[in-house]
């Protein structure tokens, strides 16, 4: 399972097609998330969190949650996997 606490920051993530992702992770259960598709203005959105096993559950202020498999990848990074994400999606990869 992943500690909580290896959690606990900014983290950054990009896609291939230059989108760009941000996403805070507070000690208090709290998270901001941000994202920006290539020569658009960022939408951002936070709420709380909670970890269970490698399942990140962020759930949003305004309703809504997105559910994702966290896989750590060494030092200082980690992959992000929405649950139920097709075969063929790698997920993001954030890193500090």
């Amino acid at each position: 399972s992943i500690d909580p606490q290896m959690l606990v920051g900014t983290w950054k993530a990009t896609r291939t097609d230059g989108s760009t992702f941000n996403l805070t992770i507070a000690s208090d259960a709290t998270f901001k998330w941000s994202f920006a598709q290539k020569d658009q203005d960022a939408q951002e959105f936070g709420g709380t969190y909670t970890v269970e096993g490698h399942v990140l559950a962020l759930e949003r202020k305004d309703g809504g949650s997105l559910i994702a498999e966290v896989t750590p990848a060494g030092d200082g990074q980690f992959n992000f996997r929405l649950l139920g994400a097709p075969d063929d999606d790698a997920g993001l990869e954030f890193r500090k």
